[in-house]
């Protein structure tokens, strides 16, 4: 739980939606190349060629 002061958390979520709409356009852009889709699936992300995945409490990603 934030334990911080609210401007802080509304300036951190406005950069968690921001991300969130940047990985948004990545994915749209990789199943724009017309190699594949990127499915959801286990925890998961993946498209052609690559997984997306968190190991140890990290996103990695491995092609």
């Amino acid at each position: 739980m934030y334990t911080g002061r609210p401007e802080d958390l509304h300036r951190a979520e406005a950069k968690a939606a921001a991300l969130a709409a940047d990985v948004a356009r990545l994915l749209t852009a990789i199943e724009g190349l017309g190699v594949g889709d990127v499915t959801v699936a286990n925890g998961r992300l993946a498209g052609p060629s690559f997984e997306i995945r968190r190991i140890n409490g990290r996103w990695t990603a491995r092609a």
